[in-house]
């Protein structure tokens, strides 16, 4: 084993741990009390991302709430390297914002149309304008609502009333901003800053919420269920459901994959779905880019979302290259002996938990048995490539459905992409019986 493997659970582990973050944590605050600084935060706004248009929606109340200044920072513009799929992205997150809007009881218009650029960057230009004003959240929220809707009317109002800054001003600050944003450490937009911690988009607010409530402000009763979309609700048995199907399709080097199984088991189980797992290889193994950044963000997003859903997480062994090779010729030998949710779970679990080394042979024996499946015959599947053809068939398909990255979900009916997405899968999966039923 190289010494890069032999270090790498190591140090995850330490970029992980809990409690060198709460250790951060109360350096930071130690250091604002000392400043006699205010809580304060920052919003990265872009109009033409929907889970921007969301966050503008809450974060007054949430600021409210909490007794926090939030500072709006207009954006436009994106490194695209950070966005493998990015015509994809501009597809599905309307779509997405919609379902969260409705399980939120937000706004986002049902018969949304995708922005153009140079409309865009109008609305863009008016809030550059007053983004230090008191007005600056309402003025958003109308601004955006006319540009998905393709209201030009009404945003020719907007820009008339409220002006606009400089074009060539807007231009250099809105590169500026992209650049710099990059350097502070994220690529998302509709993301909140406080104290050193980033917070995407509304389903990450209950981490920001736990953490200003153990500082004291605010209470435990707050103006929205923040993490509400992360977990199905499973309370009734629905005969109708009993063997719907659900695929999920899954990667061994992603960490939210690992993440979603004991959840998406979970409800395969209480409503007796026909749960079907297809696995795909990773995106740098697709030749998709993910830069230092994004990989660093995503590593320790997903170990704060496995604290919070109680999944062992943090002594990580990356498997890209001949780990997930090796796991994915498994895949097939372990789906023969009725053992596939195993071996997810036990490779997947190895890997980002146990920092199993899945490229040598020790690690990949301890991850089969552990699995329940005799590795003297699982080795024998090692040098079969058959497994390469069945991979590329499931990338096509989840591509064909909408969705470039894992983990996501095939309902009857809608293709849904995260971790964070259970009770949308949820109410998909409720709403497909009651169309279903009423079709002749």
């Amino acid at each position: 084993m190289s010494l890069k493997h032999k270090l790498m659970p190591y140090v995850a582990r330490l970029i992980t741990s809990e409690s060198l973050q709460q250790l951060r944590r109360r350096l930071r605050e130690w250091r604002r009390v000392l400043r006699r600084q205010p809580h304060q935060a920052t919003f990265y706004f872009r109009i033409d991302d929907p889970y921007s248009v969301l966050m503008a929606q809450v974060l007054p109340r949430f600021a409210r709430h909490f007794g926090i200044t939030i500072t709006p920072r207009v954006m436009l513009y994106l490194d695209q390297q950070m966005y493998p799929a990015a015509d994809m992205l501009e597809e599905l997150a309307p779509r997405d914002a919609l379902q969260l809007a409705e399980l939120h009881e937000l706004t986002f218009p049902k018969d949304w149309q995708l922005p153009p650029r140079e409309v865009s960057l109008a609305a863009t230009r008016c809030l550059l304008k007053h983004e230090g004003d008191e007005r600056f959240w309402s003025l958003a929220a109308a601004l955006a609502d006319a540009l998905w809707r393709h209201d030009h009317d009404k945003l020719e109002a907007l820009l008339c009333e409220h002006g606009q800054m400089a074009a060539d001003r807007a231009q250099l600050a809105l590169e500026a901003r992209r650049d710099q944003f990059l350097a502070d450490g994220h690529y998302l937009t509709g993301t909140l800053h406080y104290q050193g911690e980033w917070y995407w988009s509304v389903e990450r607010l209950d981490h920001l919420a736990h953490r200003l409530n153990d500082l004291g402000l605010g209470t435990q009763d707050w103006p929205l269920p923040y993490g509400r979309a992360k977990r199905a609700r499973l309370k009734d048995a629905i005969p109708a459901l009993k063997d719907s199907p659900l695929v999920l399709y899954f990667s061994f080097r992603s960490p939210y994959s690992y993440v979603a199984l004991s959840r998406t088991y979970a409800l395969a189980d209480h409503y007796g779905l026909t749960l079907k797992i297809r696995p795909v290889l990773p995106m740098v193994m697709r030749g998709l880019s993910v830069p230092r950044a994004k990989r660093f963000y995503i590593l320790k997003d997903a170990a704060r979302e496995a604290r919070l859903h109680q999944v062992p997480f943090g002594k990580v062994c990356d498997p890209v290259g001949a780990g997930v090779e090796r796991c994915m010729a498994i895949w097939p030998f372990a789906e023969k002996e009725g053992r596939l949710r195993e071996w997810l779970r036990a490779a997947a679990t190895g890997i980002w938990s146990q920092g199993i080394n899945a490229a040598s042979d020790n690690g990949l024996k301890f991850l089969v048995e552990n699995a329940g499946l005799d590795w003297k015959r699982a080795r024998r599947w090692l040098d079969d490539d058959s497994w390469r053809d069945r991979a590329e068939d499931n990338r096509n398909a989840m591509m064909a459905a909408g969705s470039w990255g894992v983990p996501s979900f095939m309902t009857q009916d809608d293709m849904v992409w995260g971790q964070d997405r259970f009770a949308i899968i949820e109410r998909s999966l409720l709403a497909s019986t009651s169309r279903h039923k009423t079709t002749p």
